[in-house]
């Protein structure tokens, strides 16, 4: 499987799960394009070390946090931290009309500011809330919880953004007087607190958004607060940053930016903030089993990217609203336009949740890369002494590099910064990260400058052309080899290469098996007792922990090796045999891929329906990736649909986006 998709099976979400609850975390670890990984389901993981000391400047007062908070700031700063409990119930994909036994699991979350109405929500992971059916938060200092709406979710980059719509949640409305510690000696102060009304009753606050900061430095102190298990207060860790980098996210199967800390992060704490001097500057959301803290933060850059897109997309619906005609009209439009997608999300979705958000992933060049350390390799190519650069030696078929880079071009340069021999560039002057970083913070169809060095096509010789003309083709292979060898000798001069720029237009990634299907039902199709839904990664887990060696062989393959082809396309598949006498003989047949129906080839489940629904004659066929064949009786399948639905309990032949 390689480095790296062990290394991608030892990371561990970790959303805390309810004393109630016997299932294991279902957070998966994964692999961008061109990563070979399994994503496997892991028991949360605990650290054994306990927290290291506070020590005074991280945050000022939070020594004394835990004794009631110091003064207004720090009570402002832990009023903003949010314990989150989610009841999920996901779907069980080798019987997709019908979801699993629900779960309740608890994480946390910070109040930041958000484009939501009012301005400000909760951020948290997309883990805690994914497949969610109901959600709940309670700030810190509270007794009560009050119900949450999910209004954007990025699985890919693990982030979710909540909104409370009870007034009560945002006002801090028992704030009594503090009394000076007299533990302390202290002397009563003359002036009243600024928390306390100068008539000694409650005071009234709004609760303040924690501001977001940058990216810490090395070895920088940070403090990260949550609700993991264990307690049901808030807990308070620290540490340092111990290195900054690309990191595989478990439950996005995608590889982004990520600050690693040796700070106490374990099951509850995700989605709780990392804070630096007052600022958020990250938010937990895993860590490293079998290590002792070693925990994970999502960093501000990644934040920001998906708020910014939610702002984007927000932007874009009241720029909508602000076109029709008349605002009953568009309420009426609205109500009729959101009430269709939101019967449609809620009839894919596990739970019937509806998002006002869903980002639309991280982008890539869509290409797979190899280092050039070696010599040889470098002069083969060209590449002067002084250069460096990547080999490029693969290009998706529907990535955005398709009409731009070709196999066998070195990438030098990206956005200007040169890119060094082993893929990275520089970031904040002597650090470096994965030249794919600075990919990944571009927007849909903007622009990446690069600049490759590309081999020269060689002219044909008058020799080889005239051969050609003759058409004799014996003569004109022979020219061919004789020039391919050519080719092949003169390759190694750099002046068979020149230097290019180009400009890519980024695009989100489309795998051809979806890596994660977190809120939403999976499509299946039935007919004649036989269940056919598109292969995705969620499918393959249902095999269990050890789901690369026990899914079969063929379908892991094309899960994490095989790209699209065609806009649309699938990997559909005869999941099961659900018995009856017209399918007597094919029960064996299981989770195989089905390549044609009637000679005609399937590119999606869609058109898989459609073959069938359209099909004339006596009998169809179907033609499986194992070369079977598998016939049926059209006639007698029609009368059969009712009573296989009864005998296994089948609501309905299709799932809704199908109908």
């Amino acid at each position: 499987m390689g480095a790296f998709a062990r290394r991608a099976r030892e990371l561990v979400g970790i959303a805390g799960v309810a004393a109630r609850s016997s299932a294991t975390t279902p957070w998966r670890a994964g692999a961008c394009l061109g990563s070979r990984a399994t994503f496997a389901r892991a028991p949360p993981t605990f650290a054994s070390r306990g927290a290291p000391p506070l020590r005074p400047g991280w945050t000022r007062g939070l020594a004394s946090s835990a004794a009631g908070a110091a003064d207004a700031e720090d009570r402002d700063l832990l009023q903003s931290i949010v314990k989150v409990f989610t009841v999920h119930s996901s779907p069980n994909y080798f019987m997709p009309w019908q979801n699993k036994p629900q779960r309740e699991t608890s994480g946390s979350g910070v109040v930041v500011a958000v484009p939501v109405p009012g301005g400000v929500g909760v951020l948290t992971n997309a883990h805690v809330v994914a497949d969610q059916t109901f959600v709940q938060v309670r700030r810190h200092g509270s007794s009560v919880k009050h119900q949450a709406r999910v209004h954007a979710v990025g699985h890919e980059c693990d982030l979710a953004v909540l909104t409370v719509d009870d007034p009560a949640f945002w006002v801090d409305a028992a704030v009594a007087p503090r009394a000076d510690d007299a533990s302390e000696g202290a002397a009563p102060s003359a002036a009243p607190s600024a928390a306390a009304p100068k008539n000694g009753t409650a005071a009234t606050r709004r609760v303040r958004p924690l501001p977001l900061g940058d990216v810490p430095h090395l070895q920088e102190h940070v403090t990260v607060m949550g609700f993991p298990q264990g307690g049901d207060n808030l807990s308070i860790t620290s540490g340092v940053v111990s290195r900054v980098e690309l990191t595989n996210y478990v439950h996005g199967a995608a590889q982004l930016l990520a600050i690693q800390l040796d700070a106490a992060i374990n099951p509850g704490n995700s989605g709780g903030p990392a804070v630096q001097n007052g600022k958020v500057v990250g938010l937990a959301f895993q860590n490293l089993a079998n290590a002792d803290n070693i925990g994970y933060v999502i960093p501000t850059p990644i934040v920001r990217r998906f708020l910014e897109d939610v702002a984007v997309i927000a932007e874009g619906n009241r720029r909508d609203a602000a076109t029709e005609p008349t605002r009953e009209v568009w309420r009426e439009e609205k109500n009729d336009a959101a009430r269709d997608e939101n019967a449609e999300r809620a009839l894919e979705t596990s739970g019937g949740a509806s998002f006002e958000t869903h980002h639309a992933g991280f982008c890539a060049l869509g290409v797979k890369c190899q280092a050039t350390d070696n010599p040889a390799l470098r002069a083969y190519y060209g590449m002067a002494k002084n250069e460096t650069g990547v080999l490029v030696t693969h290009v998706a078929p529907l990535s955005p590099s398709r009409s731009v880079l070709r196999k066998d071009d070195v990438l030098l340069e990206i956005d200007g910064r040169k890119i060094a021999n082993d893929g990275t560039v520089s970031f904040r002057g002597w650090e470096r990260v994965a030249f794919d970083h600075l990919v990944s913070l571009k927007r849909p169809d903007e622009a990446v400058a690069l600049t490759v060095r590309r081999r020269r096509v060689v002219a044909e010789t008058s020799e080889t052309s005239e051969t050609s003309a003759n058409g004799s083709e014996n003569a004109t292979n022979g020219k061919r080899d004789e020039r391919d060898e050519r080719d092949e000798r003169a390759s190694s001069s750099v002046t068979d290469t020149v230097v290019e720029t180009l400009t890519v237009r980024a695009k989100p990634r489309a795998p051809l098996v979806p890596a994660h299907q977190y809120d939403r039902l999976p499509s299946f199709f039935l007919y004649a007792g036989l269940v056919f839904s598109p292969l995705t990664q969620p499918h393959l887990h249902e095999f269990g922990d050890d789901w690369f060696n026990a899914a079969p062989r063929r379908l892991c393959d094309r899960a994490l090796n095989d790209h699209p082809t065609v806009p649309g396309e699938q990997v559909v598949l005869l999941s099961q045999v659900l018995a009856d006498e017209i399918n007597a003989g094919y029960q064996g047949m299981h989770d195989v891929e089905v390549r044609a129906v009637n000679g005609e080839r399937v590119e999606n489940l869609k058109a898989l329906k459609r073959a069938v629904e359209k099909a004339t004659g006596a009998f169809l066929r179907l033609d499986l990736a194992d070369d079977r064949v598998l016939v049926v009786n059209r006639e007698e399948a029609e009368k059969t649909h009712a009573r296989i639905m009864a005998k296994h309990r089948v609501p309905g032949r299709m799932s809704r986006d199908l109908a």
